[in-house]
This record gives C-alpha cells, structure tokens and sequence, in this order.
C-alpha cells in the first residue's frame, strides 16, 4: 500500500478547517494543487494535438486526422476543465466562508437594531392609535348627537322621516354630516 492510499482510508477530521486561517491555508493549497495539474493536463493536451493531428493515413480526406484526434483531445480538454473549476471552487469556497463567518458575527448587533426599530415602530403606532382615538373622542364630544335616538329610531335613521338614510360613514350613525 502506498502513502497515498493510506492517507486517503484514514478518517478525516476537518474541523480545523473551520478556523479562517486554516481554511484559507487549505484552500490555498487546493488551488496550487489543481493549477500545478492544470499545467500538466495543458502540455498533455499540446502534445496529443501535435502528435494525433499529424498522423495521417494513407486515403484520409482533408480533416480526418483532426477529426479523429478530437476524440482523444475532448477528454483531455475535459480534465483542463475541471482543473480549472476544481481551483476555482477552492477560491469560492474561502470566500463563502469568509463571508459566512463575517455574517454570523455581524447577526447579534442586526437582531438588536431589527428590535429597537420594531419597538419604535410600535410605540408610533400606539402613539397614532391614541391621537386618533382622542381626535374621534373629541369629535363625538364637540358635534356628535348627544341625546339617544327616539323611540324606534335608529342611528341610521333620519329624526325627520324615520326612514333610513344611507350610511356613509360612522359620522352619519352619530349624527353628523359626512364628506
């Protein structure tokens, strides 16, 4: 068993990784990694273009050769690929959890802000509410109909007639003229 297969059976612990500095270490390393590959994957694919595309057979048409060597060369391109993607996930990866880490931190102080400001849109609503009920208070207190309907009369009714008259808002069942 070689090193390599030994360190890939052996259970992992990543944990450190949670750590920024390690991550970023890691990640870095990743990317190393996969950029030294893509460097190989790229002069592998150089060479197999050179090498397949000058083999030519005797009949072959004018791109016979390129379109043979395509089959090889699309799997190659293929690992060139995911090299590249491979480094930039790394990348993305130490940027997300930079990111997260900044957003966690940053949680405590906006929950805080988010109640202040919820407490304060409460106590202008209260505040409204109190305003409102003192102007209706008032209203009711200055112009409203003071004494209570006649008998058989209701609010919506008119003292003259008795007949109903149409309600267009609740200044009408106190008596006054609505807009």
């Amino acid at each position: 068993m070689t090193d390599i297969d030994s360190v890939n059976r052996l259970p992992a612990d990543y944990r450190p990784l949670l750590n920024l500095e390690a991550l970023s270490r890691w990640t870095l390393d990743r990317q190393r990694e996969h950029t030294a590959d893509l460097a190989t994957y790229e002069a592998t694919l150089a060479t197999f273009e050179t090498a397949l595309r000058s083999q030519h057979v005797p009949g072959d048409g004018r791109w016979a050769a390129r379109r043979r060597a395509r089959k090889v060369e699309k799997h190659l391109k293929a690992l060139v690929r995911a090299s590249q993607n491979a480094a930039q996930a790394a990348q993305n990866v130490r940027t997300a959890y930079a990111d997260h880490v900044r957003t966690v931190a940053a949680l405590p102080a906006q929950r805080e802000q988010k109640a202040l400001d919820k407490a304060a849109r409460r106590q202008r609503g209260g505040e409204l509410a109190a305003q409102s009920l003192n102007r209706t208070a008032e209203a009711m207190r200055g112009g409203g109909r003071t004494e209570a309907p006649a008998e058989g009369e209701t609010a919506g009714q008119s003292a003259a007639g008795g007949a109903p008259g149409p309600v267009r808002g609740i200044n009408d069942l106190f008596g006054k003229k609505g807009a």
